[in-house]
């Protein structure tokens, strides 16, 4: 038994400083059974630790979702390539950790005293760790090379546009324009693996371009393009490129182009148009040339740069006999030249043609005619930049007369002129000719200003005008009517006139200034205040050297109330009233028919505090009238009696007997408050009578005097006997008025010599009836 002990112990001791040969199990066959049965464990463990480890492994990781939106046969099958790989890595991660587990456990059990490991056994588990390390990345480089390769399809290039045309030397180009419409990709797997995101850029480097001849036409797929073939070297992402081929094949209209970049190739089948002869409008400017108005087109055989593939270029060289005219909604031409030939356009060549026209509009039609065909644009032109402000429109009052000041200035923006235009140019393109001036009622739009019209010969760019005019009308505000040739109808404004005043100044002003009244009765006249200064401010009425037997009240015409005093406010800068003067019915003859001169003044409370007065009335001398600083006007009042007769008659009932005359007298009375002359007497009778009147003028009648009249009125002969009417009247003539006195009836009964009076025989009549009543009563009473 010892010596069994002594061999094992000594064996235990070659093992550890690497006798391997001296070991029990280092026979091959031993061997190659041991190393299958390790790989077997290994595997064991492997499966193992897969199914519990990675959620251990990556803790923070989060669960996949479960994707049940339906997939296409080529997303399933990179999904399935993707799940391989990621499974085959973290098998390569799990063997990686056990095989670190084994290298640990094995360099522990080295350090122990009593240990049975050797040095051997311990390099060669480190060897193994570092071939699972090594597997372990090599499936991570995997799992990123098969999930970059399944998202090769996101990288994508995109034809944009080819083109057909022909070069000026005559051979037949093609150009294709190519753009990079991939976008960045996001590798899930592998930003999972790295813990870091991982985004492929969009960016596509060598790509190389060959313009092939489709199947089906004898030699397909032949390259059929000088260059036959170009590199693109980078195209970013969103990035455009334009390559341009001689096509070397006569009449290909179908090609193929061939892409090939990133180890992948795509062919594109592409049919080419070729484009028709295309004349393009370049500009239209409109310019002024003194008094006419200009229009500058340019064109150009080709399309402008930027405009859509239906407008194309064109293939031939150069077109011949190009008419071009220019006409308005109407398709009247309103051009001259009317229809200018150019005789030969060539590919790429600008023409510039100059038009006159001869009707200002905005909008236009561009008119070509070649090639059999009539072709139209329309062409909206910039709007005409001329223009006319008012800086000003005050209104003053110089000797007594209203007046309008008006400032113009032409602040015309500079119409379209080159970069390099000089201010004298500018300028010039923009003055205005020609520019006539009214000023109009707001109403009825008639001419209140005189000159009626004002004109302006040349107004420059920048330049102000002053114009002035006399108001035939007062008013607040007016329009300016302002008319020259660019302008199809007159510019009108309503403006609000602004007062200027060097003084804070009240103009009185009245229509009726000059009056005559009659005694006993009032006279009214218009006021109308207008202050020519807007701020608030009240001022005193006051009248002055007015008759004191005359009193006179300041009337509002609307309110009916009385003023004394009146005030303007920025909004109300004008009022109107009333100054009404009451006559006495008594008044010194000397005073009749005479004018008397009086004045109503407008002032602030100052001068009316300095000139005193009482019940807003003053008499002052001339000179203190002349020094009124307050607005003041000059009124005159022409007192008149009134011219008043009446005629009476004591007796208007007269009795005669045929044959006898009516002799009376009358009275005629002046009750007017004038004295009068010539009054005239008027008799009215029957046309067969005769009448005397004495006197039948009279001369002279002051007031309150009355004159007998002496009147016979004589039937004729033959007249029966009855009753007859004749009126006695007077007239008087006043200032070429006639006034008459209320008519006078009288009445005239004319009686037969022998006939007793219709009274009598009434008495006697009624005496008979009196006495015959009274002898029937006493018969009765006897009965």
């Amino acid at each position: 038994m010892d010596g069994c002990k002594k061999k094992r112990k000594r064996r235990l001791e070659d093992w550890k400083i690497g006798r391997l040969d001296t070991y029990p199990f280092t026979h091959p066959s031993f061997h190659s059974y041991f190393q299958s049965l390790t790989f077997v464990l290994i595997f064991m463990s492997a499966i193992a630790v897969s199914l519990t480890v990675p959620l251990a492994a990556v803790p923070e990781e989060i669960p996949p979702v479960n994707d049940n939106s339906p997939k296409t046969k080529e997303e399933q099958s990179r999904q399935i390539l993707i799940e391989i790989d990621r499974l085959k890595m973290e098998l390569a991660e799990n063997l990686m950790k056990k095989k670190q587990v084994e290298l640990e456990n094995l360099k522990a059990m080295l350090m122990e005293e009593n240990n049975i490991v050797t040095v051997s056994e311990v390099n060669t588990a480190e060897e193994a760790y570092e071939r699972a390390v090594d597997e372990y990345e090599q499936a991570k480089l995997t799992l990123q090379q098969t999930e970059l390769e399944s998202l090769q399809d996101e990288w994508h290039i995109t034809v944009e546009k080819t083109r057909l045309y022909e070069s000026a030397d005559g051979r037949e180009l093609f150009s294709i324009t190519l753009r990079n419409s991939s976008v960045p990709v996001k590798l899930v797997e592998s930003s999972k693996v790295l813990g870091r995101e991982i985004i492929i850029s969009a960016q596509i480097d060598d790509i190389f371009v060959e313009i092939k001849e489709q199947e089906g036409y004898g030699t397909s797929g032949a390259t059929i393009t000088e260059p036959y073939e170009q590199r693109i070297e980078t195209l970013k992402e969103g990035e455009s490129v334009t390559l341009e081929f001689e096509l070397i094949k006569e009449n290909v209209r179908d090609v193929v182009v061939e892409l090939t970049y990133s180890g992948r190739e795509e062919q594109k089948n592409i049919h080419l148009k070729q484009d028709d002869p295309y004349i393009s409008v370049v500009s239209a400017r409109r310019y002024k040339e003194g008094d006419r108005r200009r229009l500058e087109v340019v064109l150009t055989y080709g399309a402008l740069e930027g405009e859509t593939e239906e407008t194309g270029t064109n293939t031939a060289q150069e077109i011949n006999n190009v008419y071009v005219s220019i006409k308005d909604d109407t398709e009247s031409i309103i051009g001259y030249p009317y229809e200018p030939r150019i005789p030969t356009l060539k590919d790429g060549q600008e023409k510039t043609l100059d038009f006159e026209l001869r009707r200002n509009v905005d909008n236009l039609t561009v008119n070509l005619k070649y090639l059999d065909k009539d072709i139209s644009y329309k062409i909206h032109l910039e709007e005409d930049t001329r223009y006319i402000s008012i800086l000003s429109a005050k209104k003053f009052r110089l000797d007594n007369q209203m007046m309008v000041t008006i400032q113009l200035k032409n602040t015309s923006t500079t119409e379209a002129m080159p970069v390099n235009a000089t201010p004298e140019e500018i300028a010039a393109a923009n003055e205005i000719r020609g520019i006539y001036v009214s000023l109009l009622d707001v109403t009825d739009d008639t001419n209140i200003v005189k000159p009626y019209e004002e004109k302006i010969p040349v107004l420059g760019y920048n330049e102000i005008a002053e114009l002035t005019f006399q108001l035939q009308k007062d008013v607040e505000s007016l329009k300016v009517s302002l008319d020259y040739p660019e302008l199809d109808e007159p510019d009108t404004r309503l403006i609000y006139l602004q007062k200027e005043s060097a003084l804070d100044v009240v103009n009185v002003s009245s229509l009726r200034f000059s009056q005559e009244g009659n005694l006993g009765s009032s006279v009214t006249y218009d006021l109308t205040l207008d202050r020519l200064a807007e701020t608030e401010n009240t001022f005193q009425l006051r009248v002055i050297n007015l008759l004191n037997r005359l009193s006179f009240e300041f009337q509002d015409p609307e309110t009916q109330s009385r003023q004394s005093q009146v005030k303007f406010t920025q909004e109300q800068s004008k009022r109107d009233l009333s100054l009404i003067v009451y006559l006495p019915e008594e008044l010194d003859a000397s005073y009749l028919d005479s004018t008397l001169e009086f004045y109503v003044a407008v002032i602030d409370e100052a001068e009316a505090n300095e000139l005193g007065g009482v019940n807003n009335r003053l008499d002052l001398p001339a000179d203190r009238i002349a020094g009124i600083q307050g607005g003041i006007e000059r009124f005159e009042l022409i007192p008149k009696g009134v011219p008043e007769i009446e005629v009476f008659v004591p007796n208007a009932f007269q009795t005669i007997k045929i044959g006898e005359e009516v002799n009376m007298t009358a009275t005629l009375k002046n009750i007017g408050t004038r004295d009068l002359v010539d009054i005239r007497m008027l008799v009215d009778v029957n046309t067969d009578w005769k009448y005397t009147v004495i006197p039948e003028v009279v001369g002279t009648l002051e007031r309150n005097e009355e004159t007998e009249i002496q009147l016979t009125l004589s039937p004729p002969v033959d007249i029966g006997v009855g009753e007859y009417q004749a009126k006695l009247n007077a007239e008087v003539t006043v200032d070429n008025r006639k006034f008459e006195a209320r008519d006078r009836s009288i009445t005239v009964q004319v009686e037969s010599q022998t006939q007793m009076s219709v009274t009598t025989l009434l008495f006697g009549a009624l005496i008979l009836l009196m006495i015959g009543i009274v002898i029937v009563t006493v018969r009765i009473s006897r009965r």
